[in-house]
């Protein structure tokens, strides 16, 4: 008899069903994913760095070819396979100063190690995992700052009626700009500099400029691709620089040698001045509040202060005034922060510093170049400034958020952050970290960095004191009710410091909450 079709065509489908499922199941455990992080990894010429790179899921890597290359793939920067280095095949610029985290390789960490930083390793990085069944790889920038020498500036006289002024400086990378400009900061046309390179990778400039017979003031400056400081010189060319009389020539150039000496010492003295003044010109705006005696905001004006409508927009008086009436006093804690970063005696100022050992305890940073305030709060609305550097992640985090080990500096981990990072003259970042980044325009930019939190309303914005306006608003911001929220500040930069401001008291006038 001919079987019913309604009998066995359900059998056969749950049949295919389930083999489905186990093919799929097979699969997936030999799939994985290479990740990196999507910023650039920054290090200094000299010092030990890494290059994070992980598999997803978090299967074994032991058993695994893990290769690290730049552009040769014959000649990788570190090959690991059959469960040991393969020295025999790397690149020679990188021999003994590669390795990877052997105890790690169980958990999917295939990250780099990468000790004595040259110049010549400045570039781009492609972390490659194979197995039998799959590969994958993925691909990370390292960029590497050295800072070169002070410029000299000399004068040169080829000819009787011809001079040259040769500006040189040593010991860069990459490669820097030199400008020359005259008393009046004009720029001065030269020829292209020339550059060499030493041994370790590292460049020199050299950069010529004809001058004329006429007493001017030229100033070579020397310009890192990378958010440096800057070098410059001066030197000033008297009048009657091109003599009939020869004898006139050692006279001079001793003239030439002080007047080098002395407007390197006005330089320096103008600079001071000016900055002092761009300081003195911009107004002081808080200072430390008693919170007992702080005013009430009302409703209105901190939902329009924290708005995440118009970011850009110019914050009139009267609600500056309510915003830095909230004014709260910050203080770094230097039991949570990372044993690289270097902290002043009064906990207001944290910069990237040398590497020294501190007491481990579950609240310390391990891995990111963070640290959180000893302040924290669980409701309210609290207000705080920071004088920014050129290598910041700043804003708030809930005390259950990661602070161990490698993890994302996104809302979903606890962290409400704007990031700054400069990478070259022609590269930078402002962005806001969100899941993807919300980048943000460049002209909003900030040199002191306001930052609000509303603890009831779950807010989290951004606002630049110079010119008082609106960055970015995080809402709905994800904790338990009463749990702790922290400050946290982030940097790279080894030369300049975050500053946090001293809190500001304000005149409040009344305000009607309507």
């Amino acid at each position: 008899m001919k079987p019913d079709q309604s009998e066995w065509f359900p059998g056969l489908c749950w049949f295919s069903v389930i083999l489905l499922l186990l093919l799929q199941s097979s699969v997936s455990k030999s799939e994985f994913q290479v990740v990196v992080p999507t910023d650039h990894v920054v290090a200094v010429a000299g010092e030990e760095t890494v290059l994070p790179c992980y598999l997803l899921p978090e299967i074994s890597a032991v058993d695994l070819q893990i290769m690290w290359i730049r552009d040769n793939y014959v000649a990788p920067v570190c090959l690991f396979e059959f469960g040991s280095y393969n020295f025999q095949t790397q690149d020679l610029s990188y021999r003994g100063r590669t390795e990877l985290f052997l105890d790690e390789l169980l958990f999917g960490n295939v990250s780099l190690k990468l000790r004595g930083v040259r110049g010549s390793d400045h570039g781009r990085y492609r972390c490659m995992v194979k197995s039998k069944q799959w590969d994958d790889d993925a691909v990370i920038d390292l960029a590497v700052r050295v800072l070169g020498s002070q410029p000299s500036v000399s004068l040169h006289s080829p000819g009787r009626d011809q001079a040259q002024l040769l500006c040189r400086s040593e010991g860069w990378f990459p490669q820097p700009a030199v400008i020359w400009t005259d008393r009046d900061g004009n720029e001065v046309t030269s020829q292209p500099p020339t550059v060499d390179t030493d041994s370790q990778g590292l460049l020199s400039v050299s950069s010529y400029i004809p001058v004329k017979q006429e007493s001017n003031i030229f100033s070579c400056l020397v310009r890192s691709a990378l958010p440096e400081p800057d070098w410059g010189s001066q030197l000033h060319i008297p009048r009657d620089y091109f003599p009939a009389p020869s004898g006139w020539m050692v006279t001079l150039f001793l003239t030439a040698a002080v007047t080098v000496a002395a407007s390197v010492l006005l330089v320096i003295q103008w600079r001071r001045m000016d900055r002092e003044e761009k300081l003195n010109a911009i107004p002081v705006i808080l200072t430390e509040l008693d919170a007992v005696k702080r005013a009430p905001i009302p409703k209105s004006q901190w939902q329009w202060l924290c708005s995440a409508a118009g970011e850009g927009s110019p914050i009139p008086d009267l609600q500056w005034q309510w915003l830095c009436s909230a004014a709260a006093a910050v203080n770094l804690d230097p039991d949570t922060a990372h044993c690289g970063l270097s902290l002043s005696e009064d906990g207001k100022r944290v910069r990237r510093g040398q590497r020294k050992s501190l007491s481990d305890n579950p609240h310390r940073f391990d891995l990111c170049h963070c640290v959180v305030s000893r302040e924290a709060f669980t409701s309210g609305r609290h207000y705080w400034e920071v004088e920014v550097n050129d290598d910041w992640r700043i804003g708030v985090t809930r005390e259950s958020a990661r602070k161990k080990g490698e993890f994302r500096f996104v809302p979903q981990e606890g962290y409400w952050l704007l990031k700054y990072w400069w990478l070259n003259s022609y590269l930078c970042e402002f962005s806001a970290l969100t899941d993807p980044e919300t980048p943000l325009p460049l002209s909003l930019r900030p040199r002191k960095l306001g930052v609000c939190v509303d603890i009831e309303e779950r807010k989290v914005s951004f606002y630049t004191v110079e010119s008082r306006a609106h960055v970015y608003t995080f809402t709905n911001m994800v904790f338990p009710q009463g749990e702790k929220i922290y400050p946290v500040f982030w940097t790279e930069d080894r030369n300049k410091a975050l500053e946090l401001l001293p809190a500001v008291s304000v005149e409040i006038k009344p305000v009607t909450d309507s």
